[in-house]
């Protein structure tokens, strides 16, 4: 897929070992309709079940910063690399679960459950 979003090129896939569901919607849709939901612009999102950050990498580059949790080790160190290939930074990706995160550095504006259960 080609293309931008929010003036920057609109990401293929995350490369990693993970498989991707079939299922998740083309890249560009959920990030979009987040917009239309909510504004992530300057804003402090908290993504809890960020996966190997497909979506966060999406929004991203919009948000003051991103705090993404993930239970998964294997996939937090494919977000981190993938952020890193793409020049993201603002973005703590972080191994964890909502119950057990430390979460400092005051409030969040946006919570993000996507795709969580």
């Amino acid at each position: 897929m080609s293309g931008s979003m929010f003036g920057r090129p609109i990401r293929k896939q995350v490369t990693s070992s993970v498989d991707v569901p079939s299922d998740y919607p083309a890249v560009g849709v959920e990030a979009r309709l987040i917009q239309r939901l909510v504004k992530v612009k300057s804003r402090r999102v908290l993504e809890i079940g960020c996966g190997d950050g497909r979506l966060t990498l999406q929004y991203a580059p919009l948000a003051a910063n991103v705090v993404a949790i993930e239970p998964d080790a294997a996939r937090i160190r494919t977000a981190r690399l993938a952020a890193a290939a793409e020049g993201v930074t603002n973005v703590s990706f972080r191994v964890g679960t909502a119950e057990s995160a430390r979460l400092a550095g005051g409030p969040f504006d946006i919570a993000l459950f996507s795709w969580s259960l």
